[in-house]
């Protein structure tokens, strides 16, 4: 897996390689794992997509999201959160404001 990361950082850097969104590639991978199941792998790709792009309400949605199907709401709650923070009136706020309620209402 380090080496996925290491090869990631290199082609997002590389002119060769500006015609791939990779943000929402790797969003795709990481939501394709989580829906087989595979959550522990899921964390590792969302994570990843928070260090490469920091800025992304979404990535940090997902990331929130991985952690909520792996049980840890504390941490769900928090990325959530720094969605919501991040874009406070758009669709990933109103997603991440929508999946906290669900949450304190036990409905995840």
């Amino acid at each position: 897996m380090k080496q996925i990361k290491t090869d990631i950082g290199k082609m997002i850097k590389d002119t060769k390689y500006l015609f791939i969104k990779f943000e929402s590639e790797i969003n795709n991978a990481g939501y394709q794992l989580l829906g087989s199941g595979q959550v522990q792998e899921a964390i590792f790709v969302f994570q990843m997509i928070t260090e490469f792009f920091p800025d992304s309400a979404n990535a940090w949605d997902s990331l929130a999201e991985g952690f909520l199907k792996a049980g840890n709401k504390e941490k769900a709650t928090e990325y959530y959160n720094k969605a919501i923070t991040m874009d406070p009136d758009g669709a990933t706020g109103k997603n991440a404001r929508e999946m906290l309620r669900k949450m304190t209402e036990g409905n995840n």
